[in-house]
């Protein structure tokens, strides 16, 4: 913090830079799963081994799939060896694996391991587990829709999946859900305070959504309140300070409410939920529908871009380093930013518009401390 002030004041940043200090939640869930794992790599051994024999070359690779083929008609999925440093690439490997089971157990007496019954159970559990914190960071690697409201329900039911795995009767899963846990716990306090607040700016959610989770975090709907009524004390005091800020400025939005008054539009009895089916731009809803709440909607908009992750930012320094090699160091910076957009635009043509990118995401976490913070 006292290298902080020597380069930002505190006094620019909300509430005096008591919320500046951020994990991200990316790296997060990587050491998370990678704690896990540490626990389950054993438990396939043998799916991996087989996967590495049919593989292994173009010959056997190509007997595998002239098999799936034959037993399935189709080979959409082409199975590949993990980089076990990498835990998404195991979890590809064994959703591939999978789908072709009874393909490697028609080929079984040309193999030389044979994983058991027992075998492709543990490493369907595995895989329902992985499947959760895939699709987690799938949304973090997204870069053209994330708000910071998206996260906090995310990492809560996360944090719930994990619990429950401890009543599981398999010893392995109990060992590694207590392993997962106390990673969780180091950094949950961290982050929990200001992802609660954007996901209690969601006019689809507002407080109702904390009720519900906390009350399933804690069990206690006392000390549920108490963890909701936290939340509620930073939202006020945000509310002050940006009141504060806001004095004397002229507005176009009309009046500006009393504190108590703008920060319970939260409260469900203010005003009603939208459709938690619906497809909402927040950042857009805010603009317009948000007028008539001007510091909420100030609030807002400092909050929800707010990056949850330092994944996008570590990606374009690892483009730029690519670029700007020891043979190409005198490029001008307008030709650095049309060789990294060209880069980027192509890649998107390849893949599409809502691609995200789990692969770079993951190298770029592999390439980070686990300190790490922004």
């Amino acid at each position: 913090m006292t290298a902080m002030e020597g380069k930002l004041p505190l006094s620019s940043c909300m509430l005096n830079g008591k919320l500046i200090h951020m994990r991200c939640v990316a790296h997060i869930l990587n050491l998370i799963v990678k704690v896990g794992m540490s626990v389950m790599e054993k438990g396939i051994d043998s799916v991996r081994d087989l996967v590495a024999f049919w593989s292994a070359t173009p010959k056997r690779h190509e007997k595998f799939e002239k098999m799936a083929i034959q037993m399935k008609g189709k080979y959409e999925k082409r199975i590949a060896l993990d980089c076990k440093t990498r835990w998404n690439s195991t979890f590809v490997m064994l959703s591939t694996a999978l789908l072709y089971q009874d393909v490697f157990e028609r080929l079984s007496a040309r193999a030389p391991c044979v994983p058991t019954s027992d075998d492709w159970q543990f490493a369907r559990d595995l895989c329902e587990r992985l499947k959760m914190f895939y699709d987690v960071t799938e949304l973090l690697s997204g870069t053209s829709y994330v708000t910071a409201n998206l996260f906090f329900p995310k990492i809560t039911n996360i944090y719930l999946a994990i619990r429950m795995w401890q009543t599981s009767a398999i010893p392995k899963v109990e060992e590694m859900s207590a392993k997962m846990k106390e990673k969780f716990n180091k950094y949950w306090s961290d982050v929990h305070g200001l992802m609660a607040v954007a996901a209690v700016l969601d006019p689809r959610y507002k407080l109702q959504l904390l009720n519900a989770l906390f009350l399933k975090i804690h069990g206690c709907e006392s000390t549920a309140m108490e963890a909701v009524s936290k939340v509620k004390d930073l939202l006020y005091k945000l509310v002050l300070e940006y009141q504060d800020s806001m004095e004397g400025e002229a507005t176009t939005d009309g009046a500006e409410p009393r504190t108590m008054s703008a920060a319970s539009h939260m409260d469900d009895e203010e005003e009603p939920l939208l459709p938690r089916t619906q497809d909402l731009d927040i950042i857009n809803w805010w603009q317009y529908a948000g007028l008539k709440y001007p510091t909420l909607r100030r609030i807002a908009r400092d909050v929800l871009p707010i990056p949850m992750t330092t994944v996008a930012s570590k990606s374009m320094f690892s483009t730029g380093g690519r670029i700007i090699s020891p043979h190409r160091s005198r490029l001008a910076p307008s030709m650095v930013e049309a060789l990294m957009c060209m880069q980027v635009w192509s890649r998107a043509d390849m893949l599409g518009p809502n691609s995200t990118f789990v692969g770079a995401l993951m190298t770029c976490l592999d390439e980070e401390d686990e300190d790490i913070t922004y």
